[in-house]
C-alpha cells in the first residue's frame, strides 16, 4: 500500500526523467524516431492527467506531488518544442510563445504565494496543454510519415492539418496567460501602488 501511494510521485518524475530521451529521438529526424517521439510524449501526457486524479483518490495529495505535476508537464512541453524548433520543424516564434507563458504564469503564481494568495490551475490552462500536446504528436506523425511505406493516403491526408491544433493550442496558450493575469490584477495593483508609498 505503502508502494502504491507513491506512484502518482514517481509517474511525475518518470516524466521528467524520460524527457532527454524524447529529445534525442526527435533530433534523430528519422521517421521511426519521431514516432517514438510521439507515443512517448503520449504517454507523458496521459500519466499527467492520471497522476493527479490518482494522488486525490488515494488521498496522498502531497507538497512534493504537486509540485512534481507543475513543473513536469511544462519539462516535457519544452523537451519536445525545443528539439523541434532545432530540426526546423516548428517555428521559434511558437516554442518561444509558449515557454514565456509558462514562465511569466509560473512567475505570477509564486509571487501571489509568497503574498499568501493561491492561484489556483485553470481550465483553460489545462486545455492549453491539450492542444499543445495534440499538435506536437500530429506535427510529429506529418513529418514521419512520408518515411513510412504503405501508410493509408486518408491518413497521409488528415496529418497535413496538424497547424490546426497548432492554431488552438497557441489561442489558448494566449488566452489562459491573459485569464490569470486578469484574475491577479487586484494582487499586481496592490504590489504597484505599495511599493510607491513612500516610507
Amino acid at each position: 500500500m505503502q508502494l502504491l501511494n507513491q506512484v502518482p510521485n514517481l509517474l511525475g518524475l518518470i516524466r521528467i526523467l524520460l524527457t532527454p530521451l524524447m529529445a534525442y529521438w526527435i533530433l534523430q529526424t528519422d521517421a521511426w524516431s519521431l514516432i517514438w517521439a510521439a507515443i512517448l510524449l503520449f504517454l507523458m501526457a496521459m500519466s499527467d492527467i492520471v497522476d493527479g486524479r490518482m494522488a486525490r483518490a488515494l488521498k496522498v495529495v502531497s507538497p512534493l506531488g504537486i509540485y512534481l505535476d507543475t513543473i513536469s508537464d511544462k519539462i516535457f512541453i519544452a523537451g519536445a518544442l525545443l528539439p523541434l524548433v532545432e530540426i526546423g520543424l516548428l517555428p521559434s516564434w511558437f516554442a518561444l510563445t509558449i515557454i514565456v507563458r509558462e514562465f511569466a504564469v509560473s512567475g505570477l503564481r509564486s509571487y501571489a504565494a509568497a503574498q499568501g494568495e493561491i492561484i489556483p490551475a485553470r481550465a483553460w490552462g489545462k486545455q492549453k496543454l491539450t492542444f499543445t500536446v495534440m499538435a506536437l504528436i500530429w506535427l510529429m506523425v506529418f513529418y514521419a510519415l512520408p518515411g513510412i511505406p504503405s501508410t493509408p493516403y486518408w491518413f497521409v491526408w488528415l496529418s497535413q492539418w496538424w497547424q490546426i491544433p497548432a492554431a488552438f493550442a497557441l489561442i489558448w496558450t494566449i488566452a489562459s496567460g491573459a485569464e490569470y493575469f486578469w484574475n491577479a490584477r487586484e494582487l499586481l495593483a496592490k504590489a504597484v501602488f505599495n511599493s510607491n508609498i513612500p516610507e
